[in-house]
């Protein structure tokens, strides 16, 4: 028997600005900007320099990957970096 996955839907606008922690609770910044790819995120930019970048389009910003994301809480975006 297939289990069930229990999807929900976000808007971009709802990433914005949460907390990055990696699974030990490291901080790894918020996020500052949404990368996607034919309608799918395909990473997140956080930290400092990742602000910077949006302000000056260098490239100084914190790059994860989208599938690296292990749960979405109501105040942060849990990653695994492994």
């Amino acid at each position: 028997m297939a289990s069930k996955q229990r999807r929900i839907v976000m808007r971009l606008s709802d990433l914005r600005d949460k907390k990055v922690t990696t699974l030990d609770g490291k901080t790894l910044g918020r996020v500052h900007e949404v990368h996607c790819d034919k309608g799918k995120v395909v990473a997140l930019m956080c930290g400092t320099g990742s602000l910077i970048e949006r302000w000056t389009a260098r490239g100084h910003g914190r790059r994860i990957a989208w599938r690296t994301v292990r749960r979405i809480d109501h105040d942060a975006i849990i990653v695994s970096l492994d």
